[in-house]
């Protein structure tokens, strides 16, 4: 191609890229590293492969929005590198590396984008560091190059060498399944704006221009591409499409990426490294917890292998933290104060034995203290605290995600004080010495899905104006309390299974609560269930009504 050409495909690349305003983008992951071969070199090509799902496991990173820069290159060249990364780890830990850093250095420009070969070129020379060196700006302007870390040179993920695919679907699933995802283009046209599920052809509407995408595994019935975009999770199906074999010249300029390496954005924890050294690599694993989050960059992953830490650790920035088993990674509080705080937003808390917190009323397991949190706790183990978790003082929206958890003999499962827009989703909450759930001026969560058993306090407990929640498809049995809402108001109660509970329900001067759908086990009657309460402080009596109980369990 050229120079005349590319210049013209750079023009629409960038008129095409600016178009599309930022979305804003839940996150499951399973934490367990496979250390073994993810997938075998192989000569016979499999009919349908997809790195989104390695036998249950998605080792592609979430959709990104490359707005307000024309750097789709950049994104889908990031794309791909990131996935083998995980590769090569050998789990999906979050790697997030600097499209911005890229960019700007491969010599991308507000006005141009840039050329994809000049992006492989520098990840061949120099590399790309992690997304804490030169966080994505939101605001459009030519950055200088300063912009980024100056230690950004010790920071860096390298390819060995890349190269052109053939225009042959049959090298590029090979790429595909023996190294790991692959960009190119295609010719985006007007209809591909509206396309939402399904597989993709070209129906009608003019070119818009070429578009750079991720190519991250494919599907020979009836045949189509499955693709990594950038435009953010508003376009297509939640940011990744599927386009037919041979369409809009998907395979026309297809790059083969090879030989990531460097320093990967994660650091080990191993107790068993007792003599050292100490780097965090791999090999030289940090023998506590605590240094490893006092070494680690915003951004950074820092995988725990089993054993157990005797530690109160403080996350005071942005990380994540996984265990390698949560029944054999253990954070033993000793019995001192809280065992996890969370003190910044963002992070991840999943596969741990989190236990021993002293037992000050306030005391947990895992403390959060945040605003706009947005933390994960998810799949971990939570017992012997005085309160398993303890989500504190947000006061705006925390959007932290419970979920996945068991949480056992603790004084108290959860705790929420001033905490608002909080999922608390799918976890065994049982044997706790008081409530399994209590909320106290905490609004708009979402409590479901939950296996609340054999709590010796009430297994939900609403108060002190915890409004506008949402309680739904939770099994909420033998507890000494079912659902009880205190000063609380416009809760929704929706298809629970309330069963042998001492007292399934009662509320207490809370007004416009709705109750739907709920299974009663003491109601058998082919009536609507009466809730018991009183309102005013001078407690008379009152009722709620739940108009259409199940007669059956969910």
């Amino acid at each position: 191609m050229n120079k005349f050409k590319i210049s013209h495909i750079l023009i629409i690349l960038f008129i095409l890229s600016i178009i599309f305003p930022s979305i804003n983008a839940e996150l499951t992951i399973n934490v367990e590293k496979n250390n073994t071969q993810i997938i075998d070199k192989c000569d016979t090509l499999p009919s349908s492969f997809s790195w989104r799902d390695i036998n249950g496991t998605d080792f592609t990173t979430d959709i990104r929005n490359q707005a307000p820069y024309p750097s789709c290159e950049t994104f889908a060249i990031v794309a791909a590198v990131e996935t083998m990364v995980q590769i090569k780890v050998g789990y999906p830990f979050g790697c997030d590396l600097s499209e911005a850093h890229l960019f700007f250095y491969s010599g991308g420009t507000i006005d141009w984008g840039s050329y994809p070969e000049n992006d492989t070129q520098f990840l061949v020379d120099y590399g790309v560091p992690d997304e804490a060196c030169w966080p994505y700006p939101k605001d459009k302007k030519q950055y200088p190059l300063n912009t980024t870390s100056p230690d950004w040179q010790n920071r860096t993920v390298k390819i060995s060498s890349w190269s052109y695919l053939p225009e042959d679907p049959i090298a590029i699933k090979e790429a595909i399944v023996n190294n790991g995802p692959v960009p190119t283009y295609f010719h985006v046209y007007k209809d591909f704006y509206s396309h939402k599920g399904g597989i993709y052809r070209h129906r009608w509407g003019e070119s818009r221009g070429p578009h750079y995408v991720t190519l991250v595994g494919y599907n020979d019935d009836p045949g189509y591409w499955i693709v990594k975009n950038s435009w953010g999770k508003g376009y297509q199906d939640n940011g990744w499409f599927k386009i037919a074999y041979g369409e809009c010249g998907i395979e026309k300029k297809a790059f083969l990426i090879e030989g990531g390496y460097g320093v990967f954005p994660i650091l080990y924890v191993d107790d068993d490294n007792v003599a050292g050294p100490w780097n965090g690599s791999e090999d030289y694993p940090y023998n506590n917890i605590q240094e490893a989050i006092d070494v680690a960059y915003p951004g950074y992953t820092i995988f725990v292998k089993n054993g157990t830490y005797n530690e109160n650790i403080v996350i005071n920035k942005t990380i994540n933290l996984d265990g390698e088993n949560k029944e054999s990674t253990i954070i033993d509080g000793n019995n001192k104060y809280h065992v996890v705080e969370v003190a910044a937003p963002n992070v991840r808390i999943s596969g741990f034995t989190i236990k021993n917190s002293s037992n000050g009323e306030f005391d947990a397991g895992i403390k959060t203290l945040s605003l706009k949190s947005y933390v994960k706790i998810i799949n971990n183990i939570i017992e012997n605290n005085h309160i398993g978790i303890f989500l504190n003082y947000a006061y705006e929206d925390s959007n932290t995600l419970v979920k996945d958890n068991l949480i056992q003999n603790n004084i108290q499962g959860i705790y929420s004080h001033w905490s608002n827009s909080n999922k608390i989703e799918n976890n065994i909450i049982q044997n706790n010495e008081r409530e399994g759930i209590e909320f106290i001026r905490s609004e708009n969560g979402n409590i479901i899905k939950n296996s609340i058993r054999e709590n010796g306090g009430y297994g939900i407990y609403l108060r002190g104006y915890s409004n506008n929640n949402q309680i739904k498809n939770n099994i909420i049995q033998n507890n000494s309390g079912g659902i009880i809402i205190d000063e609380s108001h416009k809760n929704f109660i929706n298809k629970n299974n309330l069963i042998d509970n001492d007292n399934q329900a009662y509320f207490f001067n809370a007004l416009f609560n709705k109750w739907r759908r709920n299974y009663w086990s003491n109601w058998e009657r082919f009536l609507p269930k009466l809730i018991k309460g009183t309102i005013n402080y001078r407690k008379i009596p009152w009722r709620n009504i739940d108009w259409f109980p199940s007669k059956t369990p969910f």
